[in-house]
């Protein structure tokens, strides 16, 4: 392909084109670059394919406690501060005052309450989707860069459900891994992830999901973990031990 005709985004516009996340003009120039460049195609394949290999599914969150209560008493204070009362105007004798209640306007201010709850909690989940699209996105375009190192792991009989994606940047000496079915631990444990060749484990970064499908990236802390070929693996461990394995085997690569 002569990558002199395409903007250096390409491969960025190719991720949002999977992930459905372009505007309509981005959109034509996607579909144009498909129809002159058969290997913009073939890149679109495997983007596609790596795609629908990751996990979508999206953890609910819960609107933030005390939202409600602060909602409803907020939208009360008024109501109950407009609400008339029974004065006589001609008795001659003193009477009772009894507080009458504005049924209509406090029935007004629960609906507005009730919508008010609806507007935030849609806005928080609006907020929630656009971030996992952004973060999706950038995964995507991580498993498509030239360079990067991509591997595959499962689980062991400790956790057999679980399985990972993990890329190893060589030239942004990073690591990035998209978790599935791996349970969160403890706040004192992590997961450690090490690099095995011909030599001891190399301690490669640590990180602890805050769901059973997550997406973590760190700084790799050498650039033994970035070379090539090795094995990676991913223990258990206390958080205050030392980088040495010790823990139990969680995953580890497929070849």
């Amino acid at each position: 392909m002569n990558s002199t005709t395409l903007p250096e985004n390409w491969r960025l516009l190719l991720a949002g084109y999977v992930l459905n996340d372009l505007t309509t003009e981005e959109t034509t120039l996607v579909e144009q670059w498909l129809g002159q460049y058969p290997e913009v195609a073939s890149e679109l394949e495997a983007l596609t394919t790596t795609w629908e290999s990751l996990p979508t599914a999206l953890t609910p969150v819960t609107p933030p406690p005390g939202l409600r209560d602060r909602i409803m008493a907020a939208a009360q204070a008024p109501a109950l501060e407009l609400a008339p009362e029974l004065a006589p105007e001609l008795a001659p004798e003193p009477v009772i005052r009894r507080r009458r209640w504005p049924w209509g306007r406090l029935g007004l201010a629960l609906g507005w309450v009730a919508t008010a709850i609806a507007l935030a909690a849609a806005l928080q989940e609006n907020q929630r989707l656009r971030l996992a699209l952004l973060q999706n996105e950038a995964v995507v375009a991580s498993f498509s860069q030239p360079g990067n190192q991509l591997y595959t792991l499962g689980g062991t009989e400790v956790e057999p459900q679980a399985n990972a994606r993990l890329v190893v940047s060589p030239t942004a000496q990073t690591a990035l891994i998209v978790t599935t079915d791996l349970p969160p631990l403890a706040a004192d444990q992590v997961y450690r992830l090490w690099a095995l060749a011909d030599s001891d484990p190399v301690f490669c970064g640590q990180f602890n999901p805050d769901a059973a499908q997550d997406t973590n990236q760190w700084a790799l802390p050498t650039a033994a973990c970035a070379a090539s070929p090795v094995q990676m693996l991913i223990t258990a461990e206390l958080a205050s031990d030392p980088p040495i394995p010790a823990g139990a085997l969680v995953m580890q690569s497929q070849s």
